[in-house]
């Protein structure tokens, strides 16, 4: 039989909306995500004779700091997910989004160009994480896929040792709610589908040779082979792929994650979550009904659920 399959299961916790924040609130979505993962946790368990861990990214950056205070905000609006975490041992990892408030229109959008902004939302993270857990985190996921070559370099200089921001085959696009945003998330079309740890001279490019132990590894998420889709904004139609975001329509997303299940490899599957979109009640049913059926695969029975480290010394192995 082998070793079993990597599984990283992602949640991304965030509040419930991207752009209109409320201090009072907001984080509905994340007490659905702690309670209903519970109980997938155990279904997922009963199925793999396994101990079953999730990968849970904090937002603990300046925009977070500003609506609620302190980058710490979500220790305070969801202590049962600390609990959660303590109790199973889950992996936490951070999720910066560059949210830049505008002084001139009072609104935010992502500025994408400004190294030193770049700086602040990674340092903002990651002093709001050691706030809440009393330690440096190892891994990032930066919000609206976006990375760039210096924000590479300032991960491996605060001693970031997995990155899973990369959605492989997805092409360069404006983020579609911020039209005033500085830039556009990069092109992802031909980046690698493997782990692999980024060449000095683009992030994008794997390193020739490995490098030795502490340094950064790129975890691409998994995503299906390019299809063409309509999209209501321009450019309308688009050729990308899908990432298993488990709280989009199953109709969507099943089909993909079903192929990843009945065929053998050792590419760790990466399957992602934003807390904060179960707020919504279509999204909630999507969950639901991925989730239920990925716990009745007779796949599941040759995954492991687990964190970055135990999912790349498996890939070394491997």
């Amino acid at each position: 039989m082998g070793e079993p399959r990597s599984v990283l299961f992602v949640i991304d916790v965030e509040p419930d909306s991207r752009k209109a924040l409320k201090r009072a609130g907001g984080w509905v979505g994340t007490a659905r995500a702690v309670r209903y993962v519970a109980d997938l946790r155990k279904r997922l368990e009963d199925r793999t004779h396994r101990p079953v861990l999730f990968n849970w990214f904090l937002r603990t950056d300046p925009q977070i700091r500003h609506m609620w205070g302190h980058a710490e905000a979500i220790a305070e609006a969801c202590p049962y997910l600390l609990r959660t975490i303590e109790d199973h041992g889950d992996y936490c990892g951070i999720h910066p989004h560059l949210w830049r408030r505008h002084p001139g229109r009072s609104e935010w959008f992502n500025d994408f160009v400004d190294p030193a902004w770049t700086e602040e939302c990674l340092g903002t993270a990651i002093d709001g994480f050691h706030g809440i857990l009393q330690r440096s985190p190892e891994a990032c996921r930066f919000g609206d896929r976006w990375l760039s070559q210096h924000a590479v370099e300032q991960l491996q200089g605060a001693g970031i040792l997995y990155d899973l921001t990369v959605e492989p085959g997805v092409p360069d696009e404006p983020i579609p709610d911020d039209p005033h945003a500085t830039g556009r998330v990069p092109d992802y079309s031909s980046s690698p589908r493997t782990p692999y740890q980024p060449s000095a001279e683009n992030f994008l490019v794997p390193r020739a040779l490995e490098s030795p132990s502490g340094a950064l590894w790129m975890i691409p998420l998994t995503t299906s082979p390019p299809v063409w889709r309509w999209l209501r904004r321009p450019p309308h139609l688009l050729r990308a792929s899908r990432t298993v975001n488990v709280a989009l329509p199953s109709l969507l997303v099943w089909p993909h994650l079903r192929s990843e299940l009945e065929r053998p490899s050792p590419v760790p599957l990466t399957v992602v979550i934003r807390s904060g979109d179960l707020e919504n009640d279509r999204h909630f049913m999507s969950f639901l009904r991925t989730t239920d059926r990925l716990a009745r695969h007779p796949g599941v029975r040759q995954l492991e659920f687990t964190d970055p480290a135990t999912a790349i010394a498996r890939w070394q192995r491997q």
